[in-house]
Parts: C-alpha cells; sequence; structure tokens
C-alpha cells in the first residue's frame, strides 16, 4: 500500500470553471488524485495541468462516459480506498479522513458517503432507497414541484427514514444507496464488483454500484457528520444532452433489476415525455432556445422510451 489511504478520482468534461474549487479541497486533504478528462473542449486539461502538477491527468480523445473513466482512473490503485469525487464538488476539511476511518473501522461498510448540500447550505436528499414504479411516478410527475416534507409524508417507512438521515440525522445510518457526488468506495470491493457497470453512460452507476456492493453483503453507509458541497452543472445544462442519458439509463436499470415493472415505467417515461413535447410548444413562443431544447431534449426521451429494453444483460 502506498502511505496514503485513499485516491481520489475525478472525471471532466467541460468543467474548467468548477474544477478548480474541487482540486484545491483535495490537495488541501493531501490524497493523490486521478483525473481523466472525457473530451474537454474548453481549457480543462491545460488549467489542472498548470495548476495542479501533482494530479495525474489521463485524456480521453472521445467522451466514453463516466463509469468508463472512472475504471480507467481506477486500475492500480494501491489505497485502502476509492473516493469518487464530482468535479464540481468540494469536500470539506476533514470529510475525507471520517469517511476513510468509518470504512477502516467498520468491516461490514463497503461504500461511504458524506452529507451533501448546495452552494447556499440547503441539504440535498442524497441518501435513498433502491428505485421501484412508485418512485419514478413521484419523481418524474412531482419532482421538484412537490416539497421534500410532503414528498416525506407520501413516501413508505423506510424511505421517510432516508429522508430523515438526510435532513435532521446526525449520526451514520445504512441506506440502499448513496447519490455519487462524492463516495468513498472499499478497494477490494470496487475491484470484487468490476468497478463501475460501463453500460450506464451517465447517471445510474451509483444506484448500480451499492446494490451490487449489498448483494455482495456490504452496508452503504450515509455518513452526516461531514460534508461535501456540490454546485451541479460541471459539464453541461443542456436539457437535450442530459436528459436522455438520463432516462435510457433508468430505463436500463429497470430492464436488469425491476423487469416486472420497466413496461410500466416505459409508460410513465413516454407519457412524461408527450407531456414534456407539449409544454415545451407552449413555451417556445415566449422562450424560443428554451422551448427548441425541451422539444428536442423530450423528443429524444420518448424514442428512448418507445425503444425495447432486454431485461437481461446489456440493456
Amino acid at each position: 500500500m502506498s502511505h496514503a489511504t485513499a485516491t481520489a478520482i475525478v472525471v471532466t468534461h467541460n468543467s474548467e470553471r468548477q474544477i478548480v474549487a474541487a482540486l484545491n479541497a483535495l490537495r488541501q486533504e493531501d490524497l493523490p488524485v486521478r483525473l481523466v478528462d472525457n473530451a474537454s473542449c474548453d481549457g480543462t486539461v491545460d488549467l489542472v495541468r498548470r495548476h495542479f502538477p501533482e494530479v495525474t491527468v489521463l485524456v480521453s480523445p472521445t467522451n466514453t462516459g463516466f463509469a468508463s473513466a472512472v475504471n480507467r482512473a481506477a486500475a492500480g490503485v494501491d489505497t485502502d480506498v476509492v473516493l469518487l469525487v464530482n468535479p464540481d464538488c468540494v469536500v470539506t476539511t476533514g470529510a475525507v479522513a471520517e469517511l476513510v476511518r468509518v470504512i477502516g473501522s467498520r468491516p461490514s461498510v463497503g461504500i461511504a458517503g458524506p452529507r451533501i448540500t448546495d452552494a447556499h447550505g440547503r441539504v440535498a436528499i442524497s441518501a435513498h432507497r433502491f428505485e421501484s414504479l412508485v418512485t419514478v411516478l413521484a419523481s418524474r410527475f412531482g419532482g421538484a414541484l412537490v416539497p421534500v416534507a410532503l414528498r416525506r409524508l407520501l413516501s413508505g417507512r423506510q424511505r421517510r427514514a432516508a429522508y430523515d438521515a438526510c435532513t435532521r440525522g446526525a449520526q451514520p445510518v445504512a441506506v440502499d444507496w448513496l447519490s455519487g457526488a462524492c463516495l468513498a468506495v472499499r478497494t477490494d470491493l470496487f475491484t470484487a464488483i468490476g468497478g463501475l457497470d460501463e453500460g450506464y453512460f451517465l447517471y445510474y452507476e451509483d444506484e448500480e454500484l451499492c446494490l451490487q456492493a449489498a448483494r455482495r453483503g456490504a452496508e452503504v453507509l450515509y455518513v452526516p457528520s461531514v460534508t461535501a458541497v456540490h454546485t451541479g452543472g460541471a459539464s453541461s445544462s443542456d436539457p437535450a444532452w442530459i436528459w436522455p442519458h438520463l432516462y435510457r439509463s433508468m430505463l436500463r436499470f429497470f430492464a436488469r433489476h425491476r423487469a416486472g415493472t420497466l413496461h410500466a415505467v416505459r409508460g410513465v417515461v413516454l407519457l412524461r415525455a408527450l407531456i414534456g413535447i407539449g409544454l415545451a410548444g407552449v413555451r417556445m413562443p415566449l422562450q424560443p432556445r428554451a422551448g427548441t431544447a425541451r422539444l428536442r431534449a423530450w423528443t429524444r426521451v420518448g424514442r428512448i422510451a418507445a425503444t425495447r429494453f432486454e431485461t437481461r444483460g446489456g440493456a
């Protein structure tokens, strides 16, 4: 083993505006950092090489997806823990040390993650139960329009416990899965799982990783005593690029693990896409650029929902 207890892995794609804060925070933690750049067309790579010479930079000429980039960076890591950190996520002082300590002191724990806040200190719901048809209905037809308190009230007991852990919990608590903005993973577990599932180009790799960890008897632990600040938007805010990846990954997850409800979820997604197309048409006269982007995004999502997903392996 090296003298360090964890290796941080960061994947960038046009992340020039956010990456300095993320790497400065990791520098304060005195961690080795491996950064994979997925075909940025801004100044991300030059900036990192110029200001952070200690960071190992791997450049991909094409955007191979988040999971593929993480696996490339993780190859040969010789520390006990791999720390996955988004380029728009800033770990606060001592957070990494505590996550590593928790994993090292509790053999049952394979993955640990901090409390996540936004730049204004608002707590994000980053601890979850594994997804189901009910959660898809709630998120796709409610989402940000439904206050957290109301979503908590309408949720089942176990999902309410996850909400409570995020909003007012103080002690570590075992959960199904954690959002991947900042995750500490036991390296031998990460290797045993085979790394992140590269069938997901973007999104759902974190839920899949936690599910595979649970199937190997490892706990996923939410640690609210430490914090990471996730500002969001490090790569793209274009819904025509983001939303199709999100929904394709969602349907792949259900095809692999919730085959009995896959057709219903596809129906939900298709209905949501049709509603989105209609609303985009209403928006276009007032906000032509935003309306066009949403129209393009929801059209692509609708096509994805209409595509048949295999229920085994590589949907």
